[in-house]
């Protein structure tokens, strides 16, 4: 679609990198807010959002030097690329940095990290509905072939070179997909939270809902056909997807329930 927002020359600046830095901020304005209203230092929370993009970004960045260390070496400039966001593998060595330095500054502040997290699950989600469209428009984890009238077609030399997203031919916009069940999901944690549900519900939620929108884009995904199947049943994606939901699914235990006696046995004569 638009993979290059601004052109200035040899110098461009990529739409990705323009909704990423979008999907920070509507990330942060959101867990903010939310904060505010459960009771939560507002500050402290701003900070710990900006330390987690900060986070995400270097960490990523780290991640794919790390991974082409002699590419880099010979064109470190490539280190400056914002589509190196969009690499899988970089994406989630980030979010783990991310998380781990966020945990740890909360309990360094004195924040309470389970109420901080669950305000934060509907943010998180916010930021990848806006990073969905950002791969849309980047034609990066683009879609299967399709002939249904919705399909797109990409034409840019720059996304087929940057995304390997095939030109000339209709694909389904799972991009888009994923955007529209993102955009539900978080307005539905938002709900979940105003009606003071447990931080771990609301995680749950989060986990069993985006695992089952994975596991249903998976076959709609361009990658699917060539994806090794673990056991002849499954994609990679499709079994993480199914974690998701099985511990989406474990976070809905109520922990009273075990600590609860056992109803006694009543014989009748």
């Amino acid at each position: 679609m638009y993979p290059r927002f601004l052109q200035f020359g040899a110098f461009a600046i990529s739409t990705y990198g323009v909704l990423a830095a979008l999907a920070a901020l509507c990330g942060i304005a959101l867990w903010t807010s939310i904060a505010r209203r459960t009771g939560l230092d507002a500050a402290k929370i701003q900070t710990a959002g900006l330390l987690a993009v900060v986070c995400v970004v270097v960490g990523a960045r780290l991640a794919v030097v790390v991974a082409n260390w002699r590419g880099f070496l010979e064109a470190p400039l490539l280190i400056l690329s914002a589509g190196t966001l969009t690499s899988g593998s970089a994406a989630i060595f980030g979010v783990l940095l991310a998380a781990v330095a966020v945990v740890l500054y909360l309990l360094r502040a004195h924040v309470p990290p389970t109420r901080a997290l669950a305000a934060a699950v509907p943010a998180m989600v916010l930021a990848l509905a806006i990073l969905d469209i950002g791969n849309f428009a980047a034609g990066s984890h683009y879609g299967a072939p399709t002939a249904v009238r919705w399909g797109v077609t990409y034409s840019s030399r720059f996304a087929a070179r940057t995304a390997g997203v095939p030109l000339g031919q209709a694909l389904h916009p799972v991009q888009l997909y994923a955007a529209i069940g993102h955009f539900v999901l978080a307005a539905v944690l938002i709900m979940m939270l105003r009606k003071g549900v447990r931080a771990a519900e609301v995680l749950g939620a989060a986990l069993f809902a985006d695992g089952v929108l994975r596991f249903l884009l998976a076959p709609l995904s361009g990658d699917y056909a060539d994806a090794s199947a673990l056991f002849h049943i499954v994609t990679p994606a499709q079994a993480i997807a199914m974690l998701m939901v099985v511990l989406g699914g474990a976070c809905w235990i109520d922990p009273s329930w075990r600590a609860r006696p056992s109803q006694p046995v009543v014989h009748h004569a």
